[in-house]
């Protein structure tokens, strides 16, 4: 059994037999509009996030219940998309994983998926320490929306959209994409674009798998790559991709959540998932 295996084996030991893993009891304080996104990082979004980043068969059975369970339960009709009802609305990162999970799973974006590209099409900010235009009605919500947009929101709205098949990107997603990587590009990946050299923002130069509602640089260069993205933007961030290579052809671990349903590797040791992306993405930058 290769690493990958043990690991998916172990995640589904601890699903429990509605599909569902570390469910929340009607008792708690989070209960409903939590439900599968509390406990950090162990509920079932966070878990199903981590099998596809695993690269999970697309056609498990044991994963397509509990997914239409989640895009039922964070689904605002009103709005047309996914919420954590007025937290953080209308949270552009929850809305770019659901979106991952929907067309990694389901080989396309379902009808949900595509009321919220739609929604982030329309809204969807790219301020970068000032208000670039006139503010929508969602600025009030400054840790998405503020002076600067969240990075996280952007990447992770990325990371969806590049999973949707190409042959099906209408001329708005297209266009969402593309502000997407312009924004990317503009902080060359992970350093500030007022500060020459400086990173971005704390950690995110440190390897890390898998990636929740944040990530690490190299998943965005990965998702460059995915999207055939070259541009000497880029360049800063594939030298330092380079210089964490190990004398043995590997990359370590360099920050690790400690409360994942299962561990999937130890820091600062070589991790076979993280070596595997860095080692596509300079296959493409070489």
């Amino acid at each position: 059994m290769t690493r990958q295996q043990e690991i998916i084996a172990r995640i589904f030991s601890a699903q429990d037999d509605d599909g569902f893993w570390k469910l929340l009891p009607e008792k708690h304080k989070y209960y409903p509009d939590y439900l599968h996104y509390v406990p950090n990082f162990k509920a079932t979004l966070w878990t199903l996030i981590l099998l596809a980043d695993l690269g999970l068969d697309a056609e498990d059975a044991r994963v397509k219940t509990p997914l239409k369970v989640l895009q039922k339960h964070f689904f605002d009709p009103e709005h047309g998309i996914f919420t954590l009802k007025e937290d953080h609305f209308p949270i552009p990162c929850l809305n770019g994983n659901m979106i991952y999970l929907d067309c990694y799973f389901n080989g396309s974006p379902g009808k949900k998926s595509m009321q919220a590209l739609k929604f982030f099409f329309k809204y969807q900010r790219f301020d970068d320490g000032n208000y670039l235009v006139e503010k929508n009605a969602f600025c009030t919500n400054t840790s998405c929306y503020g002076k600067h947009s969240c990075y996280w929101g952007i990447t992770k709205l990325l990371k969806g959209i590049s999973f949707i098949p190409i042959e099906q990107r209408t001329k708005e997603i297209k266009d969402l994409l593309d502000r997407c990587i312009r924004f990317v590009l503009l902080h060359k990946v992970c350093f500030s674009s007022h500060k020459e050299g400086k990173i971005m923002i704390k950690s995110m130069d440190k390897l890390t798998f898998p990636n929740m509602y944040k990530s690490d640089f190299l998943e965005i260069l990965w998702l460059l790559k995915r999207e055939k993205v070259k541009s000497d933007k880029i360049n800063c961030a594939v030298e330092l991709l380079k210089s964490k290579k190990q004398a043995g052809e590997e990359w370590h671990l360099e920050r690790q959540f400690n409360n994942l349903i299962t561990s999937i590797g130890a820091v600062n040791k070589p991790n076979d998932f993280v070596t595997r992306r860095a080692k596509e993405v300079l296959e493409f930058y070489s």
